[in-house]
């Protein structure tokens, strides 16, 4: 039997994601590998201007493309 992926459902769609990225992420913090590259970087100023550059990114994407139509 075929499926197509715009025929799957919302909840294939969240276990899709959560193995896509929730997995491998609880697997790194189980394994608690002792990584020298992150020392003396604040990991939460990081996340937070990740955050703030996809905010800006989406609210300019939406404003583009609302404006198209």
């Amino acid at each position: 039997m075929e499926t197509r992926a715009k025929d799957d459902c919302q909840v294939c769609k969240y276990i899709r994601w959560y193995l896509l990225i929730g997995l491998p992420m609880l697997v790194i913090t189980w394994l608690q590998p002792e990584m020298n590259i992150f020392r003396g970087l604040d990991l939460s100023m990081i996340a937070a201007t990740g955050i703030m550059i996809g905010l800006v990114t989406l609210i300019i994407w939406k404003y583009i493309n609302e404006r198209k139509r």
